[in-house]
């Protein structure tokens, strides 16, 4: 399968100039938002400098895992498509960048009764926009992707411009490439305050201050932390992923095993082909994800109940793994109410660009994130950035 995303009208716009002003950049998150954030601003130009309280990459943000998702049939909404396809473009120009290749098209699933709303929303997506896709019903399931077990009513729509991410190298790719532009990173170093003055923008850490001409905070999980956004706008929440043996190597390798999410009355997850040579990931959507103070107090052991629910979805819809899970992994993630990442100028200052709240959504468009983070930063304003990320939507664009 292969990436449909060469329709020049998808492009991403060009980006600034360098004989334009040269600003003197702080981004606060070294994760995939922030790091794609880095890239996009030194390839501007601008000189900037990452600080991250862990390392780059690190276990704790949204940022782990192991393997993300790629999909251009997004249940979320058609108005995201165009943004996807570009960001598809970007992480082709990084790889091409960087020699090295993290995101494997493996193509993508959506699997139940086709009258259920994420079902019906890929199909709705799909039509509305005229995307490539198939339809598989239970019998052609069984054929061509026998990794997944499937009712006779259930169907499964077929995204071949889809994948999976190792997320861990992704961030390293950009992190280099950035480096590779002239950022540098400060890691182990937490910022303790952000604070506008008249003519720069302090950045405060436990070594001292610094002065920039922007901020950009891309602290994901610890958006809460800093200024920005009101109090409990963005929720942070423990992710558990969960690692179950194969029985059929061959059978899960991206090869044979698109990505999926799957959508029953027994078990809704996501699941991704094996990339360790040992275990398939699943990440249950049937169970809340469990909200939490702050990442400081990410638990490492799982309630048994949320293991044992995950593995009797994975031993009635997953016929060729092990239901015991060998291994269980948390993360964190931050979460806006609606759904929609924060992206936009603060509200308190707009030498202060927000890149947060991506709700478990950002990791497959962090490139076009990045991109309209240096628009804005450049420019003051962005061609790309959509209005359903805009803070003004929490803020009613006063002052938190």
């Amino acid at each position: 399968m292969s990436p449909d995303t060469a329709n020049p009208t998808q492009q991403p716009r060009p980006t600034q100039p360098h004989h334009a002003q040269q600003k003197r950049v702080a981004v606060v998150g070294g994760g995939i938002v922030g790091t794609m954030s880095a890239w996009q601003l030194a390839r501007r130009g601008h000189t900037v400098t990452v600080f991250d309280r862990w390392n780059t990459p690190n276990d704790r943000g949204a940022s782990a895992g192991e393997s993300r998702i790629f999909r251009t049939l997004y249940k979320e909404g058609p108005e995201y498509v165009a943004f996807i396809q570009r960001a598809g473009r970007l992480w082709q120009e990084l790889e091409a960048a960087q020699s090295t290749q993290v995101l494997d098209w493996c193509g993508g699933l959506t699997i139940g009764r086709p009258d259920h709303p994420d079902v019906a929303a890929v199909l709705d997506c799909a039509d509305e926009l005229d995307l490539d896709h198939r339809v598989l019903d239970a019998t052609a399931m069984r054929e061509e992707f026998p990794a997944y077990g499937v009712d006779d009513d259930e169907i499964g729509v077929l995204d071949p411009n889809a994948g999976v991410f190792r997320p861990e190298l992704a961030v390293l790719a950009a992190r280099d490439e950035s480096i590779r532009l002239g950022a540098s990173y400060r890691p182990y170093t937490e910022v303790l305050h952000v604070r506008p003055f008249p003519e720069r923008v302090m950045v405060h850490t436990a070594e001292g201050a610094d002065d920039f001409d922007s901020v950009v905070l891309a602290t994901g999980p610890w958006a809460g932390t800093l200024p920005g956004l009101g109090d409990g706008v963005i929720r942070t929440k423990q992710l558990v992923g969960s690692w179950f043996p194969v029985r059929d190597l061959p059978l899960h390798e991206p090869g044979r095993m698109p990505i999926s999410i799957r959508r029953h009355p027994e078990g809704a997850f996501s699941a991704f082909p094996c990339l360790d040579g040992v275990g398939v990931k699943i990440l249950t959507h049937h169970l809340e994800w469990p909200p939490i103070d702050g990442v400081d107090d990410l638990a490492r052991f799982v309630d048994p109940h949320f293991i044992r629910s995950t593995e009797a979805a994975v031993a009635r819809l997953m016929p060729h793994l092990d239901p015991t899970a060998v291994r269980v992994s948390t993360w964190t993630e931050g979460f806006t109410p609606d759904g929609a990442p924060v992206v936009g100028a603060s509200p308190e200052d707009d030498r202060i660009v927000l890149a947060v709240g991506m709700s478990g959504q950002g990791f497959k468009f962090s490139p076009m994130v990045g991109s309209v983070v240096a628009d804005l930063v450049t420019t003051g304003a962005s061609a790309d950035a959509l209005a359903i990320m805009d803070p003004a939507r929490f803020t009613s664009g006063a002052p938190s």
